[in-house]
């Protein structure tokens, strides 16, 4: 009888989305003496078009200035994320967390499945499959970026060519998910915040496909952050390192062996996410594990080394709130809640021994929320590469829900 109530309120709490305050923090909730469980789900459907969808490989009549190696659609639309994430809480100790995507609708990916040990505020530990704590855009939840995609992606341009910081550091598998084991902790009263993980390399070793019996030896990353104030709004100041192995084969051809490969990287955000400024700004700096420095594939000859790279990238939005609130401090109800205008810049080169193969990023756009983080948003991504004169451009937009 018990399970039956309880399978009740979740499917009510599911079914129904006036329980739900659209927030940070998830109201649909079922709470025990000992465990506490959160429900919530984000929808995110996807457009685009690119400056690439007339371009014809091989026709006479293309555009000199144009950067497209393949033709791309007018206009496509898909779904960009279908999440749900359940939540636990037991005893005020253990935390577990489960979220799946469902976009792919022929099957489901594991995103955030992990559980993690509260010992005390300054030592927390935390094991699965987990974001690794580089490239704080990367760590920003995608219900509250202010940008519809983290790289540049331009359809028609190969994402090694358009490259930002999210797509250097994502494709060195510095950031994202892994699988691992990671401490962390708050000390100095909050003022100070750290995490330190060991991960299993298994996103180095898909990168390394033509490599399918080496093993990576795994990878460390380690991120210190200061939680500072500026008047009323936050700032927040951090460093952080990540160190990977890169498997290869030795010269015989037939050994499996690998080097370590290291990335360092600074942060700053500045305001929140909720109304007024929010500013973030990135600095990146390390090897890549992929070109040689005279940018040929990396075969660690006697005479290979890693190429070195650089990227950084700041963006900044204003949140003009646009639905007051009413005599009882609640928000009237009005259609649109707030406005956002944004901008991002980013530059990145992936070889800096390579003159002109680097490039710039530039995205203007806007975001008009309903209710919390339920909103559209619209970018214009313009990708300028220093190697010739030429440019390429994608609209997009993404329509998200949020519960």
């Amino acid at each position: 009888m018990r399970r039956a109530l309880v399978l009740s309120a979740v499917c009510l709490s599911v079914l129904v989305p006036g329980v739900a305050s659209g927030q940070d923090q998830p109201e649909i909730k079922i709470e025990t003496k000992d465990v506490d469980l959160a429900f919530h789900g984000r929808l995110q459907m996807h457009g685009w078009s690119s400056s690439c969808s007339g371009f014809v490989p091989g026709l006479p009549g293309n555009d000199p200035d144009d950067a497209c190696e393949e033709g791309a659609p007018p206009f496509d639309l898909f779904m960009r994320r279908a999440f749900a994430t359940v939540e636990a809480e037991i005893a005020d100790f253990l935390d577990i967390k489960l979220q799946f995507d469902f976009a792919g609708f022929d099957d489901v990916a594991m995103k955030d499945t992990f559980a993690r040990l509260n010992f005390f505020p300054a030592l927390k530990l935390r094991f699965g499959n987990m974001k690794r704590p580089f490239d704080g855009f990367q760590l920003t939840s995608d219900t509250k970026m202010i940008v519809v995609e983290r790289d540049l992606d331009i359809p028609g341009i190969p994402s090694l060519r358009a490259l930002s910081l999210d797509e250097l550091t994502t494709r060195f598998r510095a950031s994202d998910r892994d699988i691992g084991i990671e401490l962390s902790g708050d000390i100095a009263g909050g003022r100070i915040s750290y995490w330190a993980g060991y991960f299993a390399g298994e996103q180095i070793q898909e990168a390394l496909d033509t490599l399918p019996n080496a093993d990576s030896r795994g990878q460390w990353i380690a991120r210190a952050q200061a939680n500072l104030q500026v008047g009323s709004m936050p700032l927040d100041i951090a460093v952080a390192g990540a160190v990977t192995d890169r498997p290869f084969v030795t010269d015989d051809g037939v050994t499996f062996t690998g080097k370590y490969f290291t990335n360092l990287e600074a942060w700053v955000q500045l305001g929140g996410f909720n109304e007024g400024l929010l500013f973030q700004g990135g600095y990146v700096y390390g090897q890549n594990p992929f070109e040689n420095r005279q940018g040929d594939i990396l075969d660690f000859l006697p005479t290979d080394d890693f190429a070195q790279a650089q990227t950084f990238q700041v963006q900044s939005g204003y949140r003009f709130i646009t639905r007051p609130k009413d005599y009882t401090g609640s928000y009237a109800k009005r259609p649109i809640e707030a406005i956002q205008p944004i901008f991002r810049v980013t530059w990145a080169d992936p070889n800096t021994d390579i003159a002109r193969d680097d490039n710039w990023g530039l995205t203007p756009g806007i975001q008009i929320f309903f209710y919390g983080r339920n909103k559209l948003a619209l970018n214009y991504d313009i990708a300028l590469f220093s190697d010739d004169t030429s440019s390429a451009s994608s609209f997009k937009m993404l329509l998200a829900g949020y519960f």
